[in-house]
């Protein structure tokens, strides 16, 4: 992993992630770019109100933007480029991370979770669907601390592609003598059906190299689960992977990934197996 591109909407959350995102770029030698991407105010009545131009709205941002590097960049030593665009948020961050080729998109997470926000999806709901990349979601208060164990919670029923272990093999590059932990929920009585086993046959040996245990763990909600889990083995970062959904599984059935975004404690590195 060489570059990372991290969003910023300049709230206090994504400042965090941002601060984050740099140390992990220092611990894995990557550059790393700061994107902010802001839409065009609305009048939203006929009342008169002052219409400040776009030029004076990229000023401010751009230099709002170049503020917050500068401030990483005297924390962590860092150096961070930045990109201040109009656009949709979601859509110019991934965008962007296709331009720069970015091995890793950073957002940050409120952790709110309304029934909007199921239906229409927050902008890192948003850009973990789309996106071709790994997403690192940081929730509130993210403080950056080396990984010594991380947490890749799976149900074994789909064959994890090259490029999602290619992930996970970086991860303990960097942090060497990081533990893995393998982790199936499922429900009370029930057991792996023969595609599950299949899949666990062919993990094995792509984790060939990665200090690895797993464990299997009985609960009727996968996110409950998890988080049970989490609290008796405590992890610095949470793996899952998003697979393509259809718009109505997505809104009929959710997304245990999606659902952990909103729920996990710690930062969760969603690996897309999608393309």
């Amino acid at each position: 992993m060489k570059s990372f591109l991290v969003a910023t909407d300049f709230s206090d959350i994504s400042r965090e992630a941002a601060m984050y995102a740099a140390n992990l770029a220092n611990a894995a030698g990557a550059e790393l770019t700061l994107i902010h991407a802001y839409l065009l105010p609305t009048p939203v009545s006929e009342v008169p109100y002052v219409m400040v131009s776009v030029d004076e709205l990229q000023r401010d941002n751009e230099k709002l933007a170049r503020e917050l590097a500068d401030h990483i960049h005297s924390q962590t030593g860092v150096s961070v480029r930045t990109i201040v665009n109009i656009g949709l948020p979601a859509d110019e961050v991934v965008y962007q991370a296709k331009e720069i080729g970015a091995d890793l998109i950073v957002v940050g997470m409120r952790g709110e979770n309304k029934t909007i926000d199921k239906i229409i999806g927050s902008t890192t709901a948003a850009i973990m669907r789309k996106a071709t990349v790994p997403v690192l979601v940081a929730p509130a208060h993210t403080v950056y601390s080396p990984i010594k164990q991380f947490t890749y919670a799976t149900d074994f029923s789909y064959t994890m592609n090259l490029r999602c272990l290619k992930t996970l093999q970086e991860m303990a590059r960097i942090f060497i003598g990081a533990r893995l932990n393998v982790v199936h929920i499922q429900r009370p009585g029930e057991v792996m059906n023969a595609e599950q086993v299949a899949g666990k046959v062919r993990l094995e040996p792509m984790l060939e190299g990665i200090h690895h245990e797993y464990f299997n763990l009985e609960h009727t909600n996968v996110e409950t689960g998890l988080k049970t889990f989490l609290s008796q083995h405590p992890s610095e970062l949470l793996v899952m992977v998003a697979h393509k959904h259809s718009w109505w599984e997505r809104l009929v059935s959710g997304s245990h990934t999606k659902e952990m975004a909103y729920k996990s404690d710690i930062p969760l590195l969603v690996l897309q197996d999608k393309d």
